[in-house]
């Protein structure tokens, strides 16, 4: 059998290496996807909250309220949640909201494109909680989580949460005590 030589085709002369187990070695540089789309397609963006300060414990109240409206689809990439008094908060994701009271405040979020040297706005509605008392009052409840107060929880989604073109979601929080609370999404387009 002959010898079979695989070079970097640059024109170097390197070639690669094989080992003793007779393994192909190889060096890569990897980045995760919403890094490279936020470089090289600009349509990643962070989306938060104000600080909003919660003296509701007793019930869910509507933080965040974020609806698809491009026609490429919406990748939920990471949830914080952060919060300034001692306690706990609930936090629901619920999915496909279409009403209560933060969607007809309609009190525009924070909307950033990831890429400072973006010009690309956030293609859907992104609404905030303009206060204590907020509420959803429709879709189903799709996923939640514990954050231990003061401090911050960050859910790592990878992308796991998918939001097609039309739908939507919303978060909640239940405050075990009064607390200020904010929340930040990050999301990419594709």
């Amino acid at each position: 059998m002959g010898c079979i030589t695989i070079q970097d085709g640059t024109g170097s002369g390197n070639s690669a290496k094989v080992n003793d187990q007779k393994q192909l070695e190889t060096l890569s540089v990897t980045t995760s996807r919403v890094a490279d789309i936020s470089e090289n397609e600009e349509t990643a963006h962070l989306i938060a909250t104000d600080f909003i300060s919660l003296t509701t414990t007793g019930s869910f109240n509507a933080l965040l309220y974020i609806k698809n409206n491009s026609s490429k689809t919406l990748f939920i990439q990471t949830i914080r949640t952060c919060s300034d008094s001692t306690g706990s908060l609930q936090i629901r994701m619920i999915k496909n909201p279409t009403a209560g009271t933060i969607v007809s405040d309609a009190n525009a979020a924070t909307s950033l494109s990831s890429n400072m040297a973006s010009s690309v706005s956030f293609d859907g509605l992104a609404y905030s909680a303009s206060g204590d008392g907020k509420t959803i009052t429709d879709g189903d409840n799709l996923t939640q989580f514990i954050n231990k107060s003061p401090g911050h929880s960050i859910q790592e989604y990878e992308g796991a949460i998918v939001i097609p073109k039309g739908t939507s979601i919303g978060l909640t929080c239940k405050p075990s005590a009064s607390t200020t609370v904010c929340v930040e999404v990050q999301c990419w387009f594709e």
